[in-house]
């Protein structure tokens, strides 16, 4: 994983003092923004160390701060996980005035919500380091589905579960539904990206699969 490398803390206490650090950008300023800065020194970390090696004096030499500003602004590890999980978190509301839209533009508006999310290196990164330090327990994975698979699944769902029940769609589970129309659209795109297989797609590529997959799935859903 290509780690980006951290700023000098030499820059970062000068513009803290109110000098220009390089480029004439300041430091970060209030609680704020000094967590925001201490989440994007985690992520380093993390992905460099891995969750379970990396340790809190790391992430606070990373971000250029003591320990004790760093327990002021987070109380454990594992909130800091979780703040990195759901700054990175997809928007998966659906879209406006979608009720009245065609079923086809919806799942396509999700579908593209929930791939841009998972297909990002960032997030292909956080997968593999969370796969990686599975053997220490599963409290990884779950903040991960908390945080944001969850969200898109079920995005998904609701509004699969929301066409059957008006007619539109002929779904026994929808929840079943939605976890086989993302393995046929993102499914095997996102594996073999985690594995180092292939790399991602373009976004042309990836809509065409998407309309495919859609496709597909309707043919098989519609009522007959």
């Amino acid at each position: 994983v290509s780690v980006s490398p951290a700023p000098s803390c030499r820059f970062r206490n000068r513009a803290a003092a109110g000098l220009r650090g390089p480029r004439g950008v300041r430091a970060p300023r209030g609680d704020a923004d000094r967590r925001e800065a201490l989440i994007t020194a985690a992520e380093r970390v993390f992905l460099r160390k891995g969750y379970h090696a990396a340790t809190m004096d790391d992430i606070a030499a990373s971000a250029c701060m003591s320990k004790r500003t760093l327990y002021q602004l987070v109380e454990s590890k594992e909130q800091l996980f979780t703040s990195l999980l759901l700054r990175n978190r997809p928007d998966v509301a659906l879209p406006p005035a979608h009720e009245s839209s065609a079923p086809r533009d919806v799942l396509f508006e999700i579908l593209s919500v929930w791939a841009k999310h998972i297909l990002a290196p960032s997030s292909v990164a956080l997968l593999r380091l969370i796969i990686a330090d599975y053997q220490h327990g599963k409290s990884l994975a779950r903040l991960l589905d908390r945080a944001s698979a969850k969200l898109c699944k079920d995005s998904l769902a609701d509004y699969l579960a929301g066409l059957a029940r008006s007619g539109v769609l002929m779904l026994s589970n929808p929840e079943e539904a939605a976890q086989m129309l993302f393995g046929m659209a993102i499914g095997n795109i996102h594996g073999g990206m985690l594995m180092g297989i292939r790399g991602a797609p373009t976004r042309d590529e990836l809509d065409a699969r998407l309309h495919r997959a859609i496709g597909i799935f309707l043919s098989g859903a519609l009522p007959r």
